[in-house]
């Protein structure tokens, strides 16, 4: 997104790390225009180049992706600081990127959600659980079931149809106390 002169003014100044930015744009042939604010000499530096970039991704995200702002307002807004000097900012230019901000967004997640997985199915190997057991009568039988190291109950009432598990059928006669004593 930034623009092809200031590639031209990192590589001459890599070759020649004694010369200043300033130096090396005026040899490129860069116009006067980029250095007439004030602000210039801090957006030419590397220091302000990587401030402008976190700067761009950081208005896009969050008044593009977040905000739901388009790009041209943007770009307008962009224009408006005057990064536009030192940056190639256009609607176009901002759409793409928001673009793929959005998708990195969803690889991300994607990532989170594998990992998240994995671990969960790795705990759930080594879950372990301490149950313990009961039957109470309240109105009628109800199963109880607590998981000790939480203390999370499970409630079961038992239905008048259900058929026990163990034990075999259920008498479909219940029979009286007796009153022999």
């Amino acid at each position: 997104m930034l623009t092809k002169i200031w590639q031209q003014i990192t590589d001459r100044f890599r070759s020649n790390p004694a010369e200043s930015v300033r130096k090396a744009g005026e040899k490129l042939g860069v116009p006067k225009k980029r250095q007439q604010f004030s602000e210039s000499e801090f957006w030419d530096s590397e220091v302000g180049q990587n401030f402008i970039k976190r700067l761009i991704v950081s208005a896009i995200y969050n008044f593009g992706i977040k905000g739901g702002i388009g790009a041209g307002r943007i770009a307008d807004f962009m224009k408006q600081i005057r990064l536009s000097t030192h940056a190639g900012i256009s609607e176009t230019s901002i759409y793409r990127m928001m673009k793929e901000i959005e998708v990195s967004i969803l690889k991300y997640k994607e990532l989170i959600e594998r990992e998240l997985g994995e671990r969960a199915a790795s705990q759930l190997e080594e879950l372990e659980v301490v149950l313990g057991l009961d039957e109470t009568w309240l109105d009628n039988m109800l199963l109880v079931c607590q998981e000790l190291s939480s203390g999370y109950f499970f409630l079961k009432l038992r239905l008048k149809e259900e058929t026990p598990k163990v034990g075999g059928s259920p008498s479909k006669k219940v029979l009286p106390p007796s009153d022999s004593k």
